[in-house]
């Protein structure tokens, strides 16, 4: 089984039960500031679940070209239902996107579910598509987060397969881009119950990267 078939095995059922269709702050903003600039761009997410984000998106900016992909297959049949003019696909172990025809690339919390080498080609990928000038945010699991000392490839019981980046690593991946702006975002539950919705809480710790292709 390839790593984008296991992904895909634990994704289907998570997404099976999943009704989620808030999107995620910080990515959505970061491509709500870019489509205010060109309400035409083209804005791709990697890793979109079941479209919320980029829903959100299409309800704010009717002409911008919006597509994401995801390894569950799942997740995308709720997505092409909630919102049928999205270009939605599943992602295998290439992505199949043109060259130099992206000007926002927007991801949170996907590329630290994917193998290291494979996240490697994505990104690779992913630059290759955006055009020169093009815009990126990217959200990964820093190595202080709570379930980091289980390292790279464990199965954490939320949402399976995790690796950890510490902030050298996160520069080397993301090599050939600008690298504008970068933060240590944490979060942590300090009062409440001690499970939600039956799973455990932890600590959570991710660098958040803003990127640009330089023109």
């Amino acid at each position: 089984m390839t790593s984008s078939a296991h992904n895909a095995k634990q994704w289907d059922a998570f997404y099976a039960s999943s009704q989620t269709r808030v999107p995620y702050t910080d990515a959505v903003v970061f491509a709500l500031i870019a489509l205010s600039r060109n309400p035409d761009a083209r804005v791709f997410e990697f890793g979109c679940g079941n479209g919320q984000n980029l829903g959100f998106l299409r309800s704010v900016f009717h002409k911008a070209q919006l597509s994401g992909c995801d390894v569950s297959a799942e997740a995308l049949i709720a997505g092409r239902r909630l919102y049928p003019d999205l270009d939605l696909f599943v992602s295998g172990d290439a992505l199949g996107l043109k060259p130099a025809s992206l000007d926002v690339i927007i991801e949170r919390a996907t590329l630290q579910h994917i193998p290291k080498p494979l996240a490697a080609r994505y990104v690779q990928e992913m630059y290759a598509a955006l055009k020169p000038g093009g815009r990126a945010f990217f959200e990964v699991a820093s190595t202080d987060h709570g379930y980091a000392a289980r390292g790279d490839g464990s199965e954490d019981p939320v949402f399976g397969h995790r690796v950890f980046y510490a902030l050298d690593e996160l520069k080397t991946l993301f090599a050939d881009f600008q690298l504008d702006q970068v933060y240590d975002r944490r979060r942590a539950r300090v009062e409440g119950a001690e499970l939600n919705n039956g799973r455990p809480v932890y600590d959570e710790a991710a660098f958040q990267l803003y990127l640009t292709k330089p023109a």
